[in-house]
């Protein structure tokens, strides 16, 4: 580790690591790490948000930092984070009695948490944005609508809900939905990438119905970039730069041993979950299975890691391990594409 980069990043970014403490779950693989998080001292939250955790896994690691991840690659890298995340709720105590899972069409089912716990009931709910697009969501709830579910008044104590959370407006929509159609959950738990903004609102959402929200964000919870998409674990937001010329500054509520670890492999300004439903071999729509567009996730990625690097080459940060982890990752996802 390049000391020297490692303190740039830490004063030139804004990483929390203060509120992350590392715990120990005896039942986690010896290279899985869990913290807790206390949300009302961080000094990107500075609010109780409920209950949180951070769970770093090799796995999560690689799938936030190498966007060339995907299909079968990716199914199997998430299906090693989900089963780690199984043992912390079930060492944690919670995975009562009435337990369930809900399914935000199309991308929940990527997590893989359902196949590591195939006895608790399926819920699907399709929520889709309206004139939104790639690396372009809208933060109004009215650009959101629910198009499918097949819930039909289950009562559970308490809802798994995996997914990636940016601003959080479709778990709400889905939760809202359910809300409607007589259930409420005694508990929610939310697992995935995560951004703070989501947190927010379904924490507000949680306490207005009493509600307990309990988070656990794959290695770090992240700012969240102007395009209400991008969530990085630090970074120049690409998007905001390239509208405005300026320069934003993004980083994470992340343990200080996953920095010091996630730094040597991650490519400032990355959105870590990517195009995430696309980057799926299958994708349920709650009527029909279709194939991932991950020949144009894949082409993305392309376009936006050559972007950053356009911004991230001018920064004085900028050094010969970002130039070749670029190169790296650029060749890996042109490899990849080759073959679909």
């Amino acid at each position: 580790m390049d000391q020297s980069y490692l303190k740039k990043i830490r004063e030139l970014f804004p990483l929390d690591t203060e509120s992350a403490t590392l715990q120990t779950l005896s039942s986690l693989s010896p290279s899985t790490r869990f913290y807790t998080v206390d949300t009302a001292s961080s000094s990107l939250i500075g609010e109780d948000l409920g209950d949180c955790y951070l769970i770093d896994t090799p796995e999560g690691q690689r799938i936030a930092s190498h966007p060339h991840l995907v299909g079968t690659d990716l199914a199997s890298q998430s299906l090693c984070a989900a089963y780690e995340f199984k043992a912390a709720l079930m060492e944690l105590g919670l995975i009562p009695g009435s337990t369930g899972i809900l399914h935000i069409l199309r991308g929940s089912a990527g997590y893989m948490v359902h196949n590591v716990l195939p006895q608790l009931p399926l819920i699907s709910v399709r929520t889709e944005y309206r004139d939104d697009g790639y690396r372009a969501h809208s933060d109004d709830s009215r650009h959101i609508e629910v198009t499918y579910s097949d819930y039909h008044g289950r009562d559970l104590d308490t809802l798994i809900i995996p997914d990636t959370y940016a601003t959080g407006r479709s778990v709400e929509a889905a939760l809202q939905h359910m809300l409607v159609n007589g259930g409420k959950p005694r508990t929610i738990i939310i697992y995935g990438f995560i951004a703070i903004p989501s947190m927010r609102r379904l924490s507000a959402l949680c306490k207005n119905l009493g509600t307990r929200l309990i988070t656990f964000a794959i290695c770090d919870i992240t700012q969240l970039a102007a395009n209400n998409y991008d969530m990085t674990l630090f970074g120049i937001d690409e998007h905001h730069h390239s509208e405005t010329g300026e320069l934003n500054i993004l980083g994470s509520i992340v343990g200080e041993e996953t920095l010091k670890e996630m730094s040597e492999n991650f490519i400032p300004g990355l959105d870590q979950p990517g195009d995430w439903s696309e980057r799926q071999t299958k994708l349920y729509d709650g009527h029909h299975e279709a194939p991932g567009d991950i020949k144009g996730h894949l082409s993305k990625s392309i376009a936006f890691i050559e972007a950053l690097d356009r911004v991230n080459v001018e920064q004085g940060w900028y050094n010969d391990t970002i130039k070749r982890l670029t190169g790296v990752e650029l060749e890996s996802l042109r490899s990849t594409l080759s073959r679909y």
